[in-house]
């Protein structure tokens, strides 16, 4: 029996939300396709009728988690202001709950090394979605448009640093002397718009 489109679709749409969380949790290399499948509630045989390869995926899930991340960005702003939306883009990022929950975070922080040594359409998934995700933080930032690129890139390779570290010493006081530490240092030297 024929699957319609809009079934064809909504399996396409869960396949990726269940691949952004698994990679986010267990890396490239840790998600197989006959797990994801499994967790999608599918069979391991249809994978192939909605992806070309699992490196297809990857930076269809990388899309994705970008998309989800830059939405909620533009949400702050809209409610409150472009700085206001950075101010709680960090302390979100640089919080607890962000470091031991990867499944829902920013993919950079939880499989963006191992990302670097995959296909050149996963690493231009995760430029696109980095360069939007840049964009978004200096437009809350102060300067002329060059000095809030800049500061923009200094602030997510901190917060993506920071969180890399604090995962990677475990539970305890390190992890939270980072946490605390990244956000001072970004509060000091972030020269947010007032």
């Amino acid at each position: 029996m024929r699957m319609s489109r809009e079934a064809m679709a909504e399996h396409h749409q869960e396949i990726v939300e269940v691949a952004a969380r698994m990679l986010r949790e267990r890396g490239i290399k840790g998600t197989s396709v006959a797990d994801l499948m499994q967790a999608a509630g599918l069979t391991h045989g249809g994978f192939y009728r909605h992806f070309e390869s699992k490196d297809a995926l990857v930076a269809e899930a990388v899309q994705s988690i970008h998309d989800t991340l830059v939405k909620r960005l533009e949400t702050k702003a809209d409610r409150a202001s472009e700085a206001g939306a950075v101010e709680d883009y960090v302390a979100k990022y640089l919080s607890q709950g962000h470091v031991a929950n990867p499944g829902v975070g920013c993919p950079m922080a939880a499989f963006g090394v191992e990302a670097a040594r995959e296909t050149a359409e996963v690493r231009r998934a995760f430029a696109n979605g980095t360069q939007r995700t840049i964009d978004k933080l200096s437009a809350g930032l102060s300067g002329t448009p060059a000095e809030r690129r800049t500061k923009a890139i200094r602030m997510f390779a901190s917060l993506v640093g920071a969180v890399v570290i604090a995962r990677a010493v475990g539970d305890g006081a390190l992890s939270e002397e980072v946490l605390v530490a990244s956000r001072e240092a970004l509060g000091a030297s972030a020269g947010r718009k007032r």
